[in-house]
């Protein structure tokens, strides 16, 4: 007996491993490698037949952009060659390629399965060159399977620049348009130095670069040529979107700043004043024709500040407009603030003035609001902290103000749409049933410079409340 039990054990065990063996032969033979046919002799097929990248400053390095390449086969094969052409051509190309995760610009027996896809990606970077204009920069990147070769153009447009890192500028230093100035790690105009920025300038920043002011800035624009500051990404994705750089910010004890045609774009806080003295009744910062949109904090923010602005279109930033706090001295004349289809979240007035006390210390807030439009999305839009103990005076006069709350004492004001051309698009001029129209009072001959408005153009004598003036 004992030997039968032995012995069905024994047959037990081998039937069993035997099941294994069997059960295993698929796992076995599907751990075999797949075969890749080199020499394939196939016409590869792409995303696209060009990559094109925006503008590109020299030095600097672009993004990174990919296409897909297809087999479009029921065979697996192995494509024999993928390489830059122009570096094989000349021994030297701006790109840089990345074929499906291995950085190489030439490789060899590039594995691809039937009917799947691989991903390469570029990137450019462009030595400076004499020319002050873009200039275009072109390579390819070439398959090649047996006999049969593709290839996708590379372009980019190259972009001579004079660069800034860091640095404390020399006195008396004049930007002007021949080149656009790029800023990367914030520059500083020192006390008692200037910094002079002639019309038609272009002004870039890299992510989180600020000039900051201690002596005077002074930027002379014009409506033909204005000077543009923005964030140094010009690709698509990123071009348009907020918080690209910080802004202009003048330090405590500046004095002597205008800005005169200029437009600002896509920043964090476009214009910070910091508690400047006041020299007699002169403002500290005069703006004039400036635009300044898509700031994802403050458009204009000033503590203690002294400000005086005709001309001035704010539109579209996160937080506020306009922020006044400690007080201070603003005065604005042929103004708009609007905030309409951002995108932002806001929970906040976008104008707001308040004499808040500093630190117990009282400061007076004072404020003439002429020709203006302050109007958005939420049904305040306008507000005046009167609760600090330093006093608090608003002049307001021929404007439009969006609030619920009890009017605030003035002259000629109206609580109405001023119903703007397409705010979507950023087009803050008026309709031809606007209630802004010809609503102004005439201040050319007290203010000369508002005998054009924002975009140069000539203003009557009843004119239109804001920035834009309406052309019949």
């Amino acid at each position: 007996m004992t030997l039968v039990i032995s012995l069905a054990l024994r047959m037990r065990s081998f039937y069993t491993l035997a099941l294994l063996a069997i059960l295993l032969l698929p796992a076995v033979f599907g751990c075999r490698q797949d075969r890749f046919t080199p020499n394939a002799n196939i016409e590869l097929r792409f995303e696209t037949d060009s990559l094109l990248f925006d503008t590109v400053f020299v030095t600097a390095g672009s993004i990174t952009k990919r296409f897909k390449v297809f087999n479009p086969t029921n065979t697996n094969v192995q494509i024999d060659e993928v390489y830059l052409g122009g570096r094989r051509l000349t021994g030297n190309s701006a790109y840089r390629i990345n074929i499906n995760g291995i950085p190489s610009n030439d490789l060899k027996g590039v594995e691809l399965r039937a009917n799947d896809s691989l991903y390469i990606f570029v990137e450019v970077t462009i030595d400076p060159t004499s020319v002050n204009t873009p200039f275009i920069v072109a390579d390819s990147v070439v398959f090649r399977s047996g006999n049969k070769t593709g290839k996708v153009q590379l372009a980019a447009y190259g972009q001579n620049a004079v660069f800034y890192n860091g640095e404390v500028l020399p006195c008396n230093t004049v930007w002007t348009a021949e080149k656009p100035i790029v800023i990367y790690n914030s520059v500083l105009v020192d006390s008692l130095c200037n910094l002079t920025i002639e019309a038609g300038a272009r002004i870039f920043f890299n992510k989180n670069s600020t000039i900051f002011t201690l002596g005077s800035l002074q930027v002379n624009g014009t409506p033909e040529n204005p000077v543009i500051f923005r964030g140094d990404r010009l690709d698509p994705f990123y071009r348009d979107l907020a918080g690209a750089w910080n802004g202009l910010h003048f330090l405590l004890g500046s004095t002597n700043n205008r800005i005169s045609n200029a437009e600002l774009h896509n920043g964090n806080i476009a214009i910070r004043v910091d508690s400047l003295p006041v020299s007699g009744t002169a403002p500290n910062l005069v703006l004039d024709k400036v635009l300044i949109d898509n700031f994802a904090i403050v458009g204009l923010l000033g503590f203690t500040a002294h400000i005086q602005a005709t001309n001035l279109l704010i539109s579209n930033c996160g937080l506020y407009n306009f922020l006044g706090d400690l007080g201070g001295t603003y005065h604005f004349r042929h103004a708009t603030f609007a905030n309409i289809g951002s995108g932002f979240s806001r929970s906040f007035p976008l104008f707001v003035l308040s004499n808040r006390n500093n630190n117990g210390r009282p400061n007076a807030a004072n404020l003439i609001l002429q020709n203006s439009i302050v109007f958005g999305t939420r049904e305040v839009e306008f507000v005046l902290d009167t609760a600090g103990t330093g006093g608090f005076s608003a002049q307001l006069s021929h404007t439009i103000l969006r609030t619920n709350r009890t009017p605030p004492p003035g002259n000629a004001l109206q609580f109405v749409n001023p119903r703007f051309k397409s705010p979507e698009d950023k087009n803050f001029s008026i309709d031809t049933l606007s209630p802004a129209f010809q609503a102004g009072l005439n201040l050319i001959p007290q203010f000369p410079v508002l005998a054009n408005d924002l975009f140069g153009q000539p203003r009557s004598s009843t004119p239109t409340l804001g920035a834009i003036e309406r052309i019949e």
